[in-house]
């Protein structure tokens, strides 16, 4: 596959593919939003990326997917990927303003968000295992759930009690014995 031409004509510090400037415009001073993905016209002479969830060959071209190229990046500001795979903030910011990808970035901000989310997760259970008292209280608190501001519903408070006193009937005499309250 090395062999095949890839639309980004750049290259970052650590050799991977990147846009240069000028491929950003298209004849005006004013840079390309819609034109810089191959879908929805399919006009690979000036695309750079592709909205598909993986790399995408067209017309003999790679087409580097700007999904898999954001959830890689793992930059929940966005700051760093603008600057990275467009002119800058700006510029991302009218890409994402941009109808036709509103919905799209949504949806690659909840995953991005979940997969961080994942491997927090799976940290502190790795940590928990390991005996990190904090690590499991964390996890038992369910610290990756957001927390809802003003007083609990009747249904939360219920389930919090049936929740502690499933707890409790689990691990109370683990906890008695080791003079645990």
């Amino acid at each position: 596959m090395s062999d095949i031409p890839i639309s980004l004509l750049g290259k970052d510090e650590h050799g991977k593919p990147v846009p240069l400037r000028e491929q950003f415009f298209k004849g005006t001073n004013l840079p390309m939003t819609q034109l810089l993905f191959l879908e929805p016209k399919y006009e690979p002479e000036y695309a750079l990326y592709t909205t598909k969830d993986i790399d995408h060959i067209f017309e003999g071209v790679l087409f580097p997917s700007i999904k898999r190229l954001y959830l890689e990046m793992e930059d929940v500001t966005e700051y760093e990927f603008a600057n990275k795979y467009f002119l800058g903030w700006d510029h991302w910011q009218r890409v994402v303003a941009n109808k036709i990808f509103t919905e799209q970035v949504e949806s690659w901000r909840e995953e991005l968000e979940l997969k961080l989310t994942a491997r927090t997760v799976a940290e502190m259970r790795k940590l928990a295992k390991e005996g990190s008292f904090q690590a499991s209280k964390w996890l038992v608190d369910q610290g990756w759930m957001p927390k809802r501001a003003g007083r609990p519903s009747k249904t939360d408070v219920e389930g919090e009690l049936k929740r502690r006193a499933d707890i409790q009937d689990e691990y109370g005499s683990d906890a008695a014995r080791l003079g645990i309250k």
